[in-house]
């Protein structure tokens, strides 16, 4: 197994749920009425690299292989972002995504040991995820099993609706109709599991706001003598 088993995997989960298609309509809510917000990432780098900072921790990085490593997704997020922006057709695109994604494997390849790209192989890309949520969000023991399994379910389900989408021959508007109902299901599940506070902070996370600063408490004001 290649390291693009993480390099290629698409989380659409509790970090990265893909966008409906403009070409769908969001429902209009009554006037004054606050809508939900799905847990979905409007950052534009690519969302199938990890964290630096995880990588650093699980695969025992040096200071100057984690400098390399920032600087190659760095430079690939970049170019993410360009073939984004480009009028592509939706296989064209995605040809190009693989493309560049194999690009960064090979160039991971000549930073990493071989005993870290072992191990990059076989890390499981939604455990390291929940590691990561779990310490940002200070989930307790069961929200983290819980969301665990959330997680692979919905890899699985992403799976099962990429195969029948092949089979079926689909239109990349119903495929991402049936993925948008797939993260609707998922994004259901995440708030049965979450506090609101976690799940605002998630919404923080995910959308790159800065976290507000606790409001001091006001001094009582001593009546002048």
């Amino acid at each position: 197994m290649r390291v693009s088993r993480w390099i290629g995997a698409v989380i659409i989960g509790i970090t990265v749920l893909s966008p409906v298609s403009s070409a769908q309509e969001p429902p209009k809510q009554p006037a004054g009425a606050k809508a939900s917000q799905p847990f979905t990432r409007t950052a534009a780098p690519d969302p199938a690299l990890p964290p630096v900072a995880m990588l650093a921790r699980l695969l025992v990085l040096t200071p100057e292989q984690e400098q390399k490593v920032r600087q190659l997704f760095a430079e690939h997020n970049k170019s993410y972002g360009e073939i984004l922006q480009q009028k592509l057709q939706p296989k064209e695109r995605q040809q190009k995504l693989r493309e560049l994604r194999k690009s960064l494997q090979k160039k991971l390849e000549s930073v990493l040991t071989p005993q870290q790209l072992q191990k990059l192989r076989h890390l499981d890309p939604e455990a390291m995820l929940v590691d990561r949520l779990t310490i940002a969000l200070k989930l307790t023991e069961e929200q983290s099993n819980q969301l665990l399994e959330v997680m692979r379910e919905q890899s699985a389900g992403i799976r099962a609706i990429e195969k029948q989408a092949q089979e079926n021959g689909w239109s990349e508007q119903q495929k991402k109709q049936k993925l948008a109902e797939l993260r609707k299901q998922m994004d259901e599940k995440v708030n049965k599991i979450l506090t609101p506070e976690q799940q605002q902070k998630l919404r923080q996370i995910l959308q790159g706001e800065p976290e507000k600063p606790a409001t001091p408490p006001k001094e009582e004001q001593k009546p002048s003598p």
